[in-house]
């Protein structure tokens, strides 16, 4: 169950200290490995997947280990600081919550880059018209050839 977020709260604004206490408001410890892989997933400025959200843990906790890095990332989905994206047979990614684009996923180098609002926008409208059907994107990534790879 996620946790209600406060009328007015911009959840891709997260503060490191708003994200701290939000840890502490759910009963969760505030460590130090807690706190690289929080500032590695806010820095990140979008989508990011486990591997490289422990390559970018590295710069604020040395060794710390990708397990940690799982576990934690886990925490913070759990407390409603993040939300996991799924994204075909790659490694599992993440993002802070509030964040709902889409994200398209290159199935043969793993680049990962947003998909055009209006784009979504078109897509969601057009299969409505169709069928009626109301699709809820954000959960899952597109998947496809990135124009590097595919030159």
């Amino acid at each position: 169950m996620k946790p209600e977020e406060p009328k007015g709260f911009d959840a891709t604004a997260w503060t490191p200290e708003q994200a701290e206490d939000a840890l502490r408001a759910h009963g969760c410890r505030v460590t130090q490995p807690r706190v690289a892989v929080l500032r590695a997933l806010l820095e990140s400025g979008g989508t990011v997947d486990a591997p490289m959200l422990a390559e970018r843990a590295q710069a604020h906790q040395p060794g710390i280990h990708e397990a940690t890095v799982y576990r934690t990332v886990n925490v913070l989905t759990e407390v409603g600081i993040a939300t996991h994206v799924h994204a075909g047979h790659g490694p599992a990614l993440f993002r802070l919550a509030g964040d709902d684009g889409v994200v398209a996923v290159c199935r043969d180098c793993g680049a990962i880059e947003p998909v055009p609002p209006e784009a979504v926008d078109t897509l969601i409208a057009s299969t409505a018209k169709a069928n009626g059907f109301v699709l809820e994107p954000g959960h899952f990534a597109l998947e496809g050839v990135c124009a590097a790879c595919a030159a």
